[in-house]
């Protein structure tokens, strides 16, 4: 099995600098897809601190609680203690992010996002309405993640339906994937201030179950390694969008 690609690898890349900056200066509404607590810190955490300070209203909508994140649960960290623990972590982090920002919990199962797909795709709908100045992050449609895949295919067929600009942020993909097999020409960055990298960082730490160590697991370590989190600990966020779908706020940097 081939390692992990390192975030030095990414970072080294020629086009990992030169994809176009996302602008959001034609936006009045944020909404956030995430299949899972953390995805949304890990992928926008910057994005969302970033619309909040600017004073866009960010709304995240989140479709599990993350309650299979264990493969072998014990008493004191069943299904539903998992689920609760990181519905709050998830909490903290938006506080973090975006206070009083509005949470919505659709309560897809972990691990079965796409056998819900259709339900999701009518809730985002829903909750987009008329959405032609909203930008809708969502995990990347090819993270190859079966949640994320699913949470990518319904967050973009419901900002098709509803008139929204979509870009999709990859999670795993950072970490499973090769520089040379990243989409470079579909590709944005959104540069992060001091402020939104703190927050960001701020509010993965909040995500406590997937960084440190749960108890009565053994001697298995976090979810999130240091070598994980550090995709997700630089100055700019990446996200894939789709020239078609993103026109007129997607600007070449300078």
């Amino acid at each position: 099995m081939r390692a992990p690609t390192t975030s030095a690898e990414w970072r080294s890349h020629e086009h990992f600098a030169q994809v176009p900056e996302l602008e959001l200066s034609a936006f009045r509404r944020l909404v956030v897809v995430s299949a899972h607590p953390d995805d949304e810190s890990l992928g926008a955490g910057g994005l969302i601190a970033t619309a909040y300070a600017r004073g866009i209203p960010v709304y995240v909508v989140l479709l599990t609680a993350g309650e299979a994140s264990q493969s072998s649960p014990s008493p004191a960290n069943t299904r539903h203690a998992l689920a609760t623990m990181r519905l709050a972590e998830m909490e903290n982090a938006l506080a973090r992010l975006a206070p009083d920002s509005p949470l919505v919990f659709l309560g897809a199962p972990d691990g079965g996002v796409a056998a819900s797909e259709v339900q999701v795709t009518a809730s985002l709908t829903e909750l987009l309405g008329d959405a032609s100045a909203t930008l809708v992050a969502a995990p990347w449609r090819r993270d190859g993640h079966p949640d994320h895949d699913a949470a990518g295919r319904a967050a973009a067929a419901a900002a098709a339906a509803a008139g929204a600009t979509l870009v999709e942020y990859p999670v795993q993909f950072w970490s499973r994937g090769l520089p040379a097999a990243a989409p470079w020409d579909e590709m944005v960055r959104l540069t992060l201030t001091p402020e939104a990298r703190d927050a960001k960082a701020a509010a993965i730490q909040c995500h406590a179950s997937q960084v440190g160590r749960l108890p009565h697991r053994g001697e298995r370590g976090p979810t999130l390694t240091g070598r994980v989190l550090a995709h997700f600990a630089g100055g700019h966020e990446h996200f894939v969008a789709t020239r078609p779908e993103v026109p007129g706020p997607i600007t070449a940097p300078g």
